[in-house]
């Protein structure tokens, strides 16, 4: 028998207002805000009751479109505003004809703030960044809100707090100078994350400064941890393990458990990642825990012992020929004993997740009918059922039902021009979306949109 049933009426209400106010991304959470990478709680919801859309014959209504420059950084919603972050290139300076070359190229690096109903510009900040990086089309990590300040991370490693309001600094780092970093060749792009009085970043400094709790209001070192010289590109992430919290790292080397509080290593797995490719965030269910890297592929373990253990993996590092899942930015979700995700040339798949067995793969949402290296599709949950909303390369918004029988779509709207270049020269958009109450933002490399789904019902 549940022992809260025991308990008085006034502690009774008081534990269940404490667990409902508890939220492990510390984002302080209001209807309508999008307010981090895959939204306030992490968990690519992008509605908690069902949206019933009918994209086919009644499209989403434009509500406005601005200029921006360019970027890989998904914008945020938070208190009726738009956070998104761009690069301009200086005037008379070309890109590299192959996006893949590095060199040392001459930009401006901001944010840039949206009024959500109107898209008037409330402000704008930015400062002088030559980019080092490979793909070197804008800044990769998407910008946290929390108690009116944005949190701004560059693709080099310039980590800034600005007042949400203003735009105004409050304190900056320069991970490069202040951490003695070196930028990886896809740049900085974990994402920050917010956790009760600290900003806990993916830094890659010598000395045990892999990873860096700061204060969020004055930016003051809090604790460090980890030699990171593989850093990887994938966000810090808060998990349930036992009852308790802990702080997930996972590197180009392997993957870590700390305690959130100190930087205390737990528990670790070995995991050496071919170009370091940690990308996707890691997937929790029950206790069960999933990662997905593009060369690599997926490797599910264990966190009901008490060091975690690998329950199943895939044995040949190779992004072409493929067991499980190789996703190279898209994060997978899993529900119902599934794993939803995007292998590495577009095939959009379902596995078992007790045996990570491969129940059916399309490329309906990505390609259509080709094999195409790196195509993308982002996944967020629509509704509690099997609904799901899909953002593809191309532009499109889908809707479609996934189960574990296989993909069925209910229609699709193309709501931004995919003008991004990959390697290939063939035109890409490789931004995730952020949905409120009533909108949709997406952007690409000259402009951010915002749709209107208010004729389609409240999302929560």
């Amino acid at each position: 028998m549940n022992n809260a049933l025991h308990l008085p009426v006034f502690q009774l209400v008081l534990a269940l207002f404490v667990i409902q106010c508890s939220n492990i991304h510390a984002m302080d959470q209001d209807v309508g805000s999008w307010a981090a990478w895959l939204g306030d709680e992490g968990q690519s919801i992008a509605s908690k009751k069902e949206i019933n859309l009918n994209l086919n014959k009644a499209p989403l209504k434009l509500k406005w479109e601005r200029k921006i420059g360019s970027g890989y950084s998904g914008p945020s919603i938070k208190d009726g505003k738009v956070f998104v972050m761009d690069w301009s290139l200086n005037t008379a300076t070309k890109l590299p004809s192959n996006p893949f070359e590095r060199g040392e190229i001459p930009g401006r690096e901001g944010v840039k703030c949206f009024d959500l109903k109107t898209g008037k510009t409330l402000w704008e900040y930015s400062y002088k960044q030559r980019y080092t990086v490979s793909y070197s089309a804008g800044p990769r990590a998407t910008p946290i809100v929390n108690d009116k300040v944005v949190y701004a991370l560059g693709a080099e490693g310039r980590l800034t707090a600005l007042h949400s309001d203003s735009g105004d600094v409050i304190w900056a780092k320069d991970f490069t100078k202040d951490y003695q970093v070196k930028t990886q060749i896809w740049g900085h792009a974990a994402h920050p994350l917010v956790y009760k009085n600290m900003l806990i970043c993916m830094v890659g400094g010598r000395e045990r400064k892999g990873v860096v709790a700061f204060d969020k209001k004055n930016g003051k070192e809090i604790w460090s941890s980890l030699e990171l010289t593989d850093l990887g590109y994938c966000p810090p992430t808060i998990i349930k393990r036992k009852a308790q919290n802990e702080l997930l790292i996972w590197s180009g080397k392997g993957i870590f458990g700390l305690e959130i509080g100190t930087g205390k290593i737990i528990w670790s797995i070995p995991w050496k990642l071919r170009f370091a490719l940690s990308v996707a965030t890691p997937r929790q269910y029950e206790n069960k825990l999933f990662f997905t890297a593009f060369y690599n592929g997926s490797k599910m373990i264990d966190l009901s012992r008490d060091t975690p253990t690998v329950i199943w993996e895939t044995k040949k590092t190779s992004e072409k020929d493929t067991t499980h899942l190789h996703s190279i930015m898209s994060t997978p979700f899993l529900q119902n004993g599934s794993i939803y995700g995007v292998c590495s040339y577009g095939q959009l798949r379902c596995l078992d997740i007790e045996s990570g067995n491969r129940l059916w793969e399309t490329l309906e949402a990505t390609t259509g009918k080709n094999l195409e290296r790196w195509a993308n599709a982002f996944i967020m949950k629509n509704g509690s059922g099997t609904r799901f909303l899909l953002f593809n390369e191309t532009g499109y918004l889908i809707d479609a039902n996934l189960t574990r029988d296989g993909y069925s779509e209910i229609g699709r709207m193309n709501l931004i021009k995919p003008n991004g270049k990959d390697m290939r020269r063939r035109p890409i958009v490789w931004s995730h979306p952020a949905v409120s109450d009533e909108n949709i933002v997406v952007r690409n490399d000259n402009s951010v949109r915002c749709f209107s789904l208010k004729d389609y019902g409240s999302l929560r």
